[in-house]
């Protein structure tokens, strides 16, 4: 299930929780940025809609996290080919 991009606020609301579900690449994609990853073990499903928010999303977990995990990576530069 994908949540929603932090950067639909900057859309001034317009754009549709739908839309604003994807991966939108890198920011900056010109300048070294952060990934960071995060994997949660739960002890229950998770009842969230296409479209949560984060806080919703931390809401839900909070009192059925049994562990937790986090890679954060520093991307300095990216070659993509087409082929």
């Amino acid at each position: 299930m994908q949540g929603r991009n932090i950067w639909t606020s900057v859309q001034g609301g317009g754009q549709s929780a739908e839309l604003s579900c994807f991966y939108g690449g890198m920011t900056p994609p010109d300048k070294p940025h952060i990934y960071e990853f995060h994997v949660y073990a739960l002890d229950k499903m998770l009842d969230l809609e296409k479209g949560f928010l984060l806080d919703e999303f931390y809401r839900e977990m909070d009192g059925h996290i049994l562990a937790f995990s986090s890679l954060i990576s520093l991307i300095e530069y990216v070659i993509i080919y087409f082929i």
